[in-house]
């Protein structure tokens, strides 16, 4: 069984025995006793960082210079059919181990199932505020559902959502403010108040209501948020609690003067839809480092249909990377799905792509998802949610699989609890 280590604040543990003086002389053992249901990510490092041959899936002794070492348990994934289950690991004991010459050390790390991460979030388009979660047997079934958790967050009018590295729900609001709610709590209802909470200061700009309109995460951890005319990056050291954080970097250009959707590919370019140019622009990964003022995109892919109407497509509003590398967006204007290849958008153009779908009118192309199978998840009107399965992405009219609630008003922004899907983390 194939696994992916996630990363991001709270995503990992420590333990060990203490930090009393640790003789650095000879040889000794470390013992990890593990107990999980699947292959675990329990690393040792030293002062220079994880040690040769460190890492650990299961139980196992190591043989190490006589030293202070760090046990580290990073948060897993197991595959699933649409969207799989994360486990956390939690270690017994404290920060650190001593290792001492001739005797072994043992250091415990339990894996438990974490709640609520076979789910897929929607916000909630009936003026209450509230983001609403189907696990992942009720989104295979389809039909009418009703959800598995509601989160109330006490915001007035929620406008994106995403799952990070450590399975935190981010939710942002058209005020500006980011509220998070940790792993742990998101496998029930809840109306308490978020783990975290950002002031709007972070991502507003001189008028409100300023959204932000789009989140992703890149692999390091950092949320980038569209908001308004620009995107800023919020360091991973910037999340772990409330506050008013300033932006760890600004971009602005001429290709991305409305940001309306994000996601990043399996590279780590940053792929921007822009509601004003009707575009979707790259910012190449080395870009990233510092602020883009005003200047181009790399790469600016303009779409257009095919005879016998000839019209271009406007309002990127959705994107999504499928697992070959395919860009999935969805234009708001005319209610169009497309795909552009990884050759198609490897350079600027207007493109008149192989796939392009109208989609039917109750479903909407305003936030893409991209579960474990393949499949395209995407909002919808008058209380439902609809999937085109994968082997359906290749016909020319797919079928769409609706799942219905009558506690959804009207769902515009989606997200699962996975690392693939409306943004891409890299492993």
């Amino acid at each position: 069984m194939a696994l992916s280590a996630c990363s991001g604040d709270g995503g990992e543990s420590t333990g060990g025995h203490g930090a009393d003086a640790c003789p650095a002389s000879g040889t000794g053992s470390l013992a990890l006793d593990i107990e999980s249901a699947v292959p675990a990510d329990v690393r040792v490092s030293d002062a220079a960082g994880v040690v040769d041959g460190g890492t650990a899936a299961e139980s196992r002794t190591l043989t190490l210079p006589a030293g202070e070492y760090r046990v580290s348990a990073r948060r897993v994934r197991s595959p699933g059919e649409l969207v799989g289950p994360a486990y956390q690991g939690a270690i017994e004991g404290e920060d650190t181990v001593c290792v001492r010459d001739g005797e072994t050390a043992t250091v415990a790390v339990r894996y438990t199932r974490e709640p609520g991460s076979e789910k897929l979030w929607v916000t909630n388009g009936n003026g209450d505020g509230q983001i609403l979660a189907f696990d992942a047997a009720q989104l295979a079934e389809g039909g009418e559902q009703a959800p598995s958790a509601i989160i109330d967050a006490g915001l007035t009018s929620p406008t994106a959502l995403r799952v990070d590295g450590a399975g935190r729900l981010w939710i942002g609001d058209r005020s500006g403010k980011l509220a998070a709610y940790g792993a742990a709590r998101l496998g029930a209802s809840t109306a308490d108040e978020p783990d975290v909470l950002l002031g709007g200061s972070a991502v507003c700009e001189t008028s409100l209501p300023c959204g932000p309109r789009a989140l992703a995460f890149d692999a390091e951890g950092a949320l980038w948020v569209a908001t308004l005319s620009r995107v800023v990056k919020l360091a991973p050291e910037a999340l772990g609690g409330s506050g008013e954080p300033a932006p760890a970097l600004t971009l602005t250009s001429p290709d991305a003067s409305r940001p309306e959707s994000l996601a990043f590919d399996a590279d780590g370019n940053l792929w921007v839809g822009d509601g004003a140019t009707n575009g979707v622009a790259k910012f190449a990964a080395e870009r990233l480092a510092a602020d883009i003022a005003d200047e181009p995109a790399d790469v600016v892919l303009l779409g257009q249909s095919g005879p016998p109407v000839v019209a271009n497509l406007r309002g990127p509003q959705g994107l999504a990377f499928d697992a070959d590398g395919n860009l999935w967006v969805g234009y708001f204007a005319g209610n169009q799905l497309v795909r552009y290849t990884p050759e198609e958008r490897a350079a600027s153009g207007t493109l008149t792509p192989e796939v392009l779908f109208d989609i039917d009118v109750l479903a909407l192309v305003t936030d893409l998802a991209v579960d474990e199978s393949g499949n395209l998840w995407m909002p919808g009107a008058a209380g439902s949610l609809y999937r085109i399965d994968a082997d359906e992405l290749s016909k020319e009219e797919p079928a769409l699989v609706a799942l219905t609630s009558d506690v959804i008003g009207n769902a515009a922004k989606l997200t699962l609890n996975t690392v693939a899907g409306p943004t891409y983390i890299a492993p």
